[in-house]
């Protein structure tokens, strides 16, 4: 009998079925690895919480406070099992944590001194500018303030490091190591030129000419704008630093004698001696051996000093916001992306704030370039309300950003501080999309649209908009702008004629925004917590019990959340290596308002 084939060879059934029991297999060892390693991780969780439980470390009655000024001091401490595996024994400190250890340092009789080390810092200018004002304030309580660094910057970028170093009574450098102090400059790419390569085309429309946020995707080179506003910035910040470099290391200082320094630099630590940069040469062991001797003290970390401290229990209640990052009405947590202030989140903490009747006040930190103009307003109007309907004083302490929709914020307040180097205003408002059309041509991929109304593909990143969606939008943009306008030129009473002059997208420095009215008063997280004990009627020496927001986790939470971010982190992994990064893709279909200041990349 003649063989009959089948139009499904069994060869084929065979080979699917084999692909088909692979596939399976690889998933359940990708699987059983997953929960390998959160059980590992859970593991050292526990070890961690087990090694957190003893008994808090006693300082002893001679001290010397050690901080590593290298290390993350964030607005908003990480509060995950991530971070409670570090080997120090003891959790990351937040910069308002970091501010706070330091001031009561400078009363703690037995902390003898302040032995720091720096070399290449993430602090912002504005962050250091509050640091020193409390190094200060350690030294003005009759102790010394010790720094020392194996290199301010090999070739340059060194500024913002001796900077903050320049604030301590003494500075010690390695042997033949170089000083960068070459001053502040920034980078902004312009990458319109790569983008047509590859046949993506930005469609960006911003109020109003100095809203240069999207410039780096939209302009081939900078534009005279961009430039103007640069530059101005640029020559501000650095006269900012020199002036207060000059008054830290030089006697009888003058402008001509630190631009040749900055000219001269980078050099070595042998010259930075002879001309006072600096005061003494060694290396990092005989130098804090020889601390510890003069003040026959023991090192003490900044980290293991702050959790030796207890909390006060006692006093009126105050509340404490951190906003840190872009700000996003997204829903959903990302704990391992990074910091953003998620709309959703804030407001349910200032709804159990409202709730405390017994909070006589809150304080908002901001460090935030902006984001979306609608989680911005939200927040806004919440802090308001806030603020309203308990009848208690709300004051607002930026950092080293809150710029458009991070403005926006801080206009709820009743009192607004900012810090000299603090970036803020940035009034205005863009919005658009990237648009593929010209790469599917070249990828020879055909679309077809079938919309029902005219404007009913605007979100779509497959066309280029049409003149009557530019309309649409651009008429969405005024509208936003003027919402913009009128709710800063009620705030800060401002008429809208003379706030033309401050807003289409200026950005200022926090000293002349102070100047110019779009904040209050030049000053620190001290300053604006000062100001909202007064407002509350508070004696400044009055003990106060700060309840600060974000809360800490609790252990389930902290579980679940690692848990749930297990899978995201593999699957993003996994279209990563594919070649596809899904939230970046998402990001091109998503038309938005977005009140965001320029991105620019400060070398210091």
């Amino acid at each position: 009998m003649p063989e009959v084939k089948s139009p499904f060879p069994r060869s084929n059934i065979s080979l699917r079925k084999k692909t088909t029991i692979r596939i399976l297999l690889k998933s359940v060892v990708y699987a059983f690895a997953i929960f390998g390693i959160l059980f590992i991780f859970l593991l050292f969780a526990i070890l961690g919480m087990v090694r957190t439980s003893s008994p808090m470390p006693m300082i002893p009655e001679k001290a010397i406070l050690t901080v590593d000024f290298d290390a993350n001091f964030p607005e908003v401490a990480q509060d995950s099992l991530l971070f409670e595996m570090a080997p120090s024994g003891v959790g990351q400190i937040s910069f308002y944590q970091l501010l706070t250890v330091l001031s009561k340092a400078a009363k703690d009789d037995r902390i003898k001194a302040l032995a720091g080390r720096i070399n290449v810092t993430s602090l912002g200018l504005a962050q250091i500018q509050e640091l020193r004002k409390v190094i200060e304030i350690f030294k003005n309580n009759g102790k010394r303030a010790y720094i020392y660094s194996p290199g301010f910057g090999s070739f340059g970028e060194g500024t913002d490091e001796y900077y903050l170093a320049s604030a301590f009574s003494e500075i010690t450098m390695q042997p033949n190591s170089d000083v960068g102090v070459t001053g502040i400059s920034a980078e902004v790419p312009f990458i319109r030129g790569a983008l047509d390569k590859i046949g993506v085309t930005p469609e960006f429309y911003a109020r109003y000419e100095h809203k240069t946020a999207m410039a780096t995707f939209m302009d081939k080179q900078v534009s005279p704008v961009f430039k103007m506003d640069m530059n101005f910035l640029i020559a501000q910040l650095n006269v900012m630093v020199m002036q207060d470099l000059l008054k830290s290391r030089f006697s009888k200082p003058t402008k001509e004698d630190f631009l040749g320094v900055m000219d001269k630099a980078p050099f070595s630590a042998e010259y930075a001696k002879t001309i006072g940069l600096i005061d003494e040469i060694a290396y990092e062991g005989d130098w804090i051996k020889n601390i510890t001797e003069k003040y026959q003290a023991e090192p003490v970390s900044v980290e293991e000093y702050a959790v030796s401290l207890y909390p006060n229990t006692k006093g009126k209640k105050l509340a404490v916001i951190f906003m840190e990052g872009m700000i996003s009405d997204m829903p959903g947590v990302r704990p391992l992306e990074g910091t953003e202030i998620n709309s959703r989140l804030v407001l349910a903490q200032i709804d159990e704030i409202r709730q405390d009747k017994d909070i006589k006040g809150v304080l908002v930190r901001i460090n935030s370039p902006g984001g979306s103009y609608g989680a911005s307003a939200e927040i806004w109007n919440a802090l308001n309300r806030l603020k309203q309907e308990n009848k208690i004083p709300l004051v607002i302490s930026m950092g080293d950003y809150a710029a458009s929709g991070g403005y926006m914020v801080a206009l709820a307040g009743d009192k607004i501080f900012a810090d000299a180097a603090t970036l803020t205003g940035s009034i205005g408002v863009l919005g658009g999309k990237f648009v593929l059309e010209d790469l599917w041509k070249k990828l020879d991929v055909n679309w077809e649209a079938f919309d029902p109304s005219e404007n009913a593909g605007i979100l779509s990143s497959n066309f280029k908009f049409n003149k009557t969606q530019k309309l649409a939008f651009n008429n969405a943009l005024d509208r936003v702008y003027k919402d913009f306008t009128l709710k800063v030129s009620e705030a800060r009473n401002i008429p809208l004629d003379q706030l033309d002059k401050l807003a289409r997208g200026r950005v200022f420095l926090g000293q002349d925004a102070a100047e110019f009215g779009l904040v209050d008063e030049v000053g620190g997280l001290d300053a604006a917590l000062g100001e909202l004990k007064d407002r509350a009627k508070m004696n400044a020496a009055e003990p106060v019990v700060l309840v600060t927001y974000p809360k800490p986790k609790t252990l389930q939470e902290k579980i679940s959340e690692l848990l749930s971010a297990a899978p995201v982190v593999s699957v993003k992994a996994t279209a990563q290596k594919l070649g596809l990064d899904i939230r970046s893709l998402t990001v091109l279909k998503h038309l938005k308002y977005d009140a965001i200041m320029p991105p620019v990349m400060f070398n210091m």
